[in-house]
């Protein structure tokens, strides 16, 4: 699998060492880049992607938060989970800005496709889609859908119960790739498509009240 390119990362990282030492509750927020592995433009290995999910702390529940801060033109149009023992389908929560993100569960909209393209390629296990948990854009995707562009602009959260379980449980399903998340993004310079895995291994713990995310969480809960 290629190189991972992500920009950015590394300035919350910085914060994260900063304040290692603060008591354990307040980390809240994990940050998980995705990595492109298909190879259907000429843009699937260029540094500009930069695809990341929030994954924060709820009321018994965890949050799912995507952002598209590419330099490369493209839309996330489809959210893919496969598995997830540790939780079920509580509620999507989309931006609010002036194009207008909406998504809604693949149970509701029978979208195609309805399994990550490409999964063939992420070997075995096989990678299949839960579609009580994977979401996608109504339509028109490309414009209803989390573009590139400031992540404090667009984004999409998917909410989960925990079903008794903890934010830490779901953690560990994603750095052991028990629990695996896709994404599907479209409208790539206009003409392609490419299909991105998460990296099950967290680029940085954020922190609630600093940095860059803590500005990110009021703007989309105001």
């Amino acid at each position: 699998m290629r190189r991972l390119r992500v920009k950015k990362l590394a300035a919350a990282a910085f914060v994260c060492l900063l304040v290692i030492f603060l008591p354990a509750h307040i980390c809240q927020a994990v940050l998980y880049p995705f990595e492109i592995f298909t190879d259907n433009s000429p843009y699937a290995d260029d540094p500009g992607w930069n695809l990341f999910v929030d994954v924060w702390d709820g009321t018994g529940a965890v949050n799912f938060t995507f952002y598209n801060d590419s330099s490369i033109e493209s839309s996330v149009a489809r959210i893919y989970f496969d598995d997830g023992s540790l939780i079920s389908f509580s509620t999507i929560i989309n931006s609010e800005n002036p194009s207008g993100q909406d998504y809604t569960q693949f149970s509701d909209m029978g979208p195609s496709p309805g399994n990550l393209p490409g999964a063939n390629l992420l070997g075995d296990p096989p990678f299949v889609a839960d579609e009580e948990f994977s979401i996608g854009a109504t339509n028109p995707p490309p414009w209803k859908g989390v573009n590139d562009g400031d992540p404090a602009n667009e984004w999409v959260t998917v909410q989960y119960n925990l079903n008794g379980g903890s934010l830490a449980g779901v953690l560990a399903e994603l750095n052991t790739g028990v629990l695996r998340v896709g994404l599907h993004v479209i409208d790539v310079a206009d003409a392609y498509s490419e299909s991105a895995i998460l990296i099950p291994e967290p680029a940085t713990v954020a922190l609630l009240g600093l940095g860059a995310l803590a500005l990110l969480r009021r703007r989309r809960r105001a």
